[in-house]
């Protein structure tokens, strides 16, 4: 199975530290067009807009519309901090939401469960998971469990510090109840995925891989002290490919705004 995995889209009217996140979208999307169309799934792990306001949602519909990708290429869609729960739910009415009303979602392929996690709360650039969402989550792994599946979580917040707790305040509050929650799950979770940061990251955490993409509107620059900070450089954005074999998952970062390349002729092995 290939899957792309977009992040932190921002669009916005105007141009965000120098950039125009509108163009830089439909610059991922030709790349997508030209290179990817044989992806069975494209999941975009929020702050899909700068504001959260209704006309950017629909410049997001209006972009994706104009690049014209196959059906099966319809995003799956979280939210982030940048983005606003209602206005979200008014216009993407197709997109699920649990009983309780967050933006959250599986979908069951074969032996595989993909869980799409809702991690915002109003007036917080941090991530929030509360009890309901967490009994949310508890009650999707049990099934998963008995089922004996593979699971695959996207979520917008990193769950976890990507350096040191200090310096990470916009990271997941409710790490500890997720961890706990993990923790007892780690052997059907075969990966975390996620975005926010606007960097390439991966490792694993309690043993379980993670991955997440640069921004595909403004890479930030990572953060390796102990204070809190953030930068910003002439950093291209990218987004990421997942590829999921029956032994393996595989992560490329796609830096979409390199088209210019220079294909070698030779199919000679040891030629390089």
């Amino acid at each position: 199975m290939k899957i792309i995995h977009l992040s932190d889209i921002h669009i916005h009217s105007s141009s965000i530290l120098g950039h125009n996140p509108i163009e830089r979208f439909s610059l991922a999307l030709d790349h997508i067009k030209n290179n990817h169309l044989d992806s069975d799934m494209l999941i975009i792990t929020g702050d899909i807009t700068h504001q959260g306001d209704l006309a950017s949602y629909k410049k997001f519909d209006e972009i994706f519309t104009k690049a014209n990708l196959p059906d099966h290429l319809n995003p799956k869609l979280l939210i982030g901090n940048h983005d606003d729960r209602k206005i979200f739910k008014n216009y993407f009415t197709k997109i699920p939401n649990d009983k309780n009303g967050f933006v959250q979602y599986d979908i069951e392929i074969d032996d595989m469960r993909f869980l799409f996690l809702d991690t915002i709360q109003e007036n917080s650039h941090a991530g929030h998971y509360c009890e309901k969402r967490l009994l949310w989550l508890k009650n999707k792994l049990d099934e998963s469990l008995k089922k004996n599946q593979n699971v695959f979580m996207f979520m917008h917040h990193n769950p976890f510090p990507l350096v040191k707790l200090k310096s990470d305040l916009i990271g997941l509050v409710d790490r500890d109840q997720f961890k706990s929650i993990i923790d007892n799950y780690k052997i059907v979770i075969k990966h975390i995925f996620f975005g926010h940061q606007h960097i390439t990251v991966s490792g694993t955490f309690l043993g379980i891989p993670f991955s997440s993409p640069r921004s595909i509107s403004h890479p930030l620059v990572p953060n390796f002290s102990n204070e809190y900070r953030l930068g910003y450089a002439n950093t291209d954005p990218s987004y990421n490919i997942v590829l999921l074999n029956n032994d393996s998952v595989i992560i490329h970062s796609e830096d979409f705004l390199k088209t210019d390349i220079s294909w070698f002729e030779t199919t000679e092995p040891g030629s390089l």
